[in-house]
């Protein structure tokens, strides 16, 4: 068994289609079974657009919540 990252299609209360990155993990028989939500988006491109922005996210320091705040995590 293993998983990666796919692009999913869900469809909300409003019968609109809209887009996340999950993690999907998969059986034995390498069907999918399991997904977990990472990056909703309202549209592939919008879904895109995320994706960059995710990825700057590794660009700067980490983020720690403490006390329901946030922090830098070396504080």
């Amino acid at each position: 068994m293993y998983w990666n990252y796919r692009v999913v299609e869900f469809t909300n209360k409003q019968n609109k289609p809209y887009f996340e990155i999950c993690e999907v993990h998969y059986d034995e028989n390498d069907k999918p079974h399991m997904w977990g939500e990472i990056m909703p988006a309202e549209s592939l491109d919008e879904l895109k657009d995320d994706y960059g922005y995710m990825r700057k996210a590794f660009e700067s320091p980490v983020l720690k919540v403490v006390h329901d705040k946030l922090v830098l995590a070396t504080e």
